[in-house]
């Protein structure tokens, strides 16, 4: 087996407000994961030119959430930021339900068990920023290498967790989460078929 075909970048040590979280630990058991995108894109050229600190920030500063919510973040030049430790659980995919209706955790079920990656970009057509900015439709689907690169550290955090191609989500296919994400355009079938392809070609 050979190891990872992608360059990670370690940055949890500098992430805003990781004195007051780094010392939490996670719960429950690791039984999936969540795949994301950060719907945000450059008003011009219609890629993303946000990294693991401007996304933690906004969820620290604007949200008041203790932490940024994805544990990886994927860039369209096919570098990974490793910006939340596994072992603590990121805000990626909750929704409200005190009541439990869904049998999820109170809509915290996700949070809790899935591990959370997001490819850096907005993978949609007709986007338009919330002042009204209509963004180009350039960059509206991952980057090849950003591709490979999701695919191949969706494949290595499986493995470590001893999961397969079938425990890996899109945002959008979680049970009580209301979103398009990670995008129209990123077909989860195919993400699905080349992580298992990958892991049966590491097999050989």
């Amino acid at each position: 087996m050979t190891g990872p075909a992608f360059t990670l970048r370690d940055v949890r040590a500098l992430m805003p407000n990781v004195a007051a979280y780094g010392g939490e630990r996670r719960q429950h058991a690791v039984t999936g994961i969540a795949v994301h995108h950060s719907a945000t894109a450059n008003p011009i050229t219609g890629v993303s030119m946000d990294d693991a600190q401007s996304i933690f920030r906004y969820h620290v500063e604007e949200r008041g959430w203790d932490h940024g919510g994805y544990h990886y973040l994927v860039h369209p030049t096919g570098l990974v930021e490793y910006a939340l430790d596994e072992a603590i659980p990121a805000y990626h995919a909750g929704f409200t339900d005190p009541d439990d209706a869904c049998g999820l955790e109170q809509g915290q079920y996700w949070n809790h068990h899935l591990i959370a990656v997001c490819i850096l970009g907005w993978f949609d057509r007709d986007r338009v920023t919330a002042d009204g900015t209509r963004i180009p439709d350039r960059f509206v689907t991952p980057s090849p290498v950003q591709w490979r690169t999701a695919v191949a550290l969706l494949r290595t955090i499986a493995g470590r967790h001893g999961l397969g191609a079938s425990d890996i989500y899109g945002h959008r296919e979680l049970t009580g989460c209301r979103t398009a994400c990670p995008g129209a355009n990123v077909d989860l079938d195919a993400l699905r078929r080349d992580i298992a392809a990958g892991a049966r070609s590491d097999e050989g």
